[in-house]
C-alpha cells in the first residue's frame, strides 16, 4: 500500500511540473481577429511553426472585416514560407510578419460598404458627403451623391454624377481612375469638386494590413470589386485548423 500511495505521489509531482503551453497560432488568430474584427475568421496551417515563427504554408479567410474604417466582405490570403516575429510574443497582441516566400491575397467589397464609408468617413469642417448612392458595374463606378461644401458666408450642397474606372495604386489601394463629374450647379468652382474628389480617394487603403501583399489586379463585377495579386489565395486542402468564433 505504501508503494502505491508514493508512486500515486510520483506521477501527480511530474504533471503537476510539466508545463502547460497555450496554443501560440490561437495567440496569432486573436491577433486578427482583434485587428479586424471580422463576423468569421478560419486559419489552417500545414504544421506548427518553428520555435522562431516560421510558418511552412498558412492560409486565412476573414469575413465581415473592417480596415480603416472600411468594411470589406472578405480578405482572404495564403503565404507559404511566411516568416513571423517568435510566438512568445504573440499573446501580447506583438505580431509581426517580416518576409514570405510567397503571398496570395484578394480583397473583396461591395458598393454598398464604399457608400457607407464615404459617407462616414468624410465628415470635415470643409464640407462632407451625404446620400452617395455609387454602383459599380463590369465597366466601372458609376452613380451620384451630395457634396456639402462648408464656405465663410453659406453652405453650397452639391449633386455630383459620377462616371470612373477602377485602378490599383501603390500596390494596396484602390483608386477612381479619370472620373468624369458632372456637377448639377454651373458656376461650382473647379475647386469644390476637386477638393470633393480628393476626400474619397482612396476608396479602400489596405496599407496598414500587416502582410507583405501586393495587389495587382481588380475585377468588376455587378455590385461588386474584388482586389487581387495575380493568383489567387487557395485553400489549404490538410492541415491544422482554427476558427473564429470557436466551433462548439
Amino acid at each position: 500500500m505504501l508503494r502505491k500511495v508514493i508512486f500515486i505521489l510520483v506521477i501527480v509531482s511530474l504533471l503537476c511540473s510539466v508545463p502547460c503551453y497555450a496554443d501560440e497560432v490561437e495567440d496569432l488568430l486573436n491577433y486578427y481577429v482583434k485587428r479586424f474584427t471580422p463576423e468569421k475568421a478560419s486559419l489552417v496551417i500545414a504544421q506548427k511553426p518553428d520555435k522562431t515563427g516560421l510558418f511552412s504554408d498558412i492560409f486565412m479567410d476573414l469575413e465581415g472585416v473592417v480596415i480603416e474604417k472600411v468594411r470589406l466582405d472578405r480578405l482572404t490570403f495564403r503565404m507559404r514560407g511566411a516568416q513571423f516575429n517568435e510566438p512568445s510574443n504573440w499573446k501580447n497582441g506583438n505580431v509581426e510578419c517580416k518576409e514570405a516566400i510567397s503571398v496570395n491575397a484578394l480583397a473583396r467589397i461591395y458598393d454598398s460598404d464604399i457608400n457607407r464609408a464615404i459617407e462616414s468617413k468624410t465628415f470635415g469642417k470643409d464640407g462632407h458627403w451625404h446620400d452617395v448612392s455609387l454602383a459599380i458595374t463590369p465597366g466601372g463606378l458609376k452613380g451620384r451623391g451630395y457634396y456639402e461644401a462648408n464656405a465663410v458666408l453659406f453652405n453650397l450642397d452639391i449633386l455630383l454624377e459620377i462616371e470612373s474606372g477602377l485602378r490599383i495604386v501603390k500596390a494596396k489601394e484602390l483608386w477612381l481612375d479619370n472620373p468624369q463629374v458632372k456637377v448639377n450647379t454651373l458656376d461650382v468652382p473647379d475647386y469644390i469638386t476637386k477638393k470633393a474628389l480628393a476626400q474619397i480617394q482612396p476608396l479602400i487603403d489596405l496599407n496598414k494590413v500587416p502582410l507583405p501583399m501586393s495587389l495587382h489586379k481588380v475585377e468588376l463585377g455587378e455590385g461588386v470589386a474584388t482586389l487581387s495579386t495575380r493568383t489567387e489565395p487557395k485553400p489549404l486542402a490538410k492541415g491544422l485548423k482554427y476558427s473564429y468564433p470557436k466551433k462548439k
